[in-house]
């Protein structure tokens, strides 16, 4: 495994919609420090666990170069392979595992091997910016840079998740679809208001 290649390389390399792309890692940091600065569960993260989702959240469609049905999958598979300048064989694994989780099943222990082979705190964590992502990915399908801010409650039963947006209440559609895995790491309901 080549660890050297550097993230614009590999960025380079594979990414076909960069605009998709940024717009995506825009959202999943967005998500996450509101997360992060809200809801109990998110705020003991590391933050360089918000760099692993940066780089996961722009190379979470680079396996759309081998084909798009399971493109989340060859993702991981390239990222592996080509490694990150700067991270270790460990936080490559995470980054990889991460991007792998932005669609398709949930994190499984016994069914997906690369996340088996992750320490049980990296898989927690894993699991958390996987669902990060899974939501950002879903909060850019209209691709129309909707979202300006967001700020986060947290209540017994629900995370409500507060956006500002550019004017007009966008699509939710596939936000309300990939909110899924968030759901089920935090054992609640995830709630779209508009501030």
């Amino acid at each position: 495994m080549n660890n050297t290649m550097k993230l614009d390389n590999i960025y380079d390399k594979y990414c076909k919609n960069t605009q998709h792309a940024c717009e995506v890692k825009k959202y999943a940091v967005m998500i996450f420090d509101v997360l992060k600065q809200s809801v109990e569960s998110f705020k003991n993260l590391p933050q360089k666990a918000q760099d692993y989702l940066a780089q996961a959240a722009l190379l979470h469609d680079i396996g759309y170069v081998v084909e798009k049905k399971s493109h989340h999958k060859h993702t991981m598979n390239i990222i592996i392979d080509e490694g990150i300048q700067g991270f270790s064989p460990e936080e490559i694994l995470i980054i990889a595992n991460i991007a792998r989780y932005h669609r398709g099943s949930f994190p499984d222990i016994n069914k997906h091997e690369k996340y088996a082979d992750l320490s049980e705190n990296n898989r927690i964590l894993v699991s958390k910016l996987g669902a990060v992502l899974r939501l950002a990915d879903g909060l850019d399908k209209p691709h129309k840079n909707l979202v300006l801010r967001m700020e986060a409650k947290e209540t017994a039963d629900t995370v409500e998740l507060y956006l500002k947006t550019i004017g007009f209440k966008p699509n939710l559609k596939m936000a309300e679809e990939k909110k899924d895995l968030l759901e089920f790491v935090l054992q609640k309901k995830v709630k779209f208001l508009f501030m």
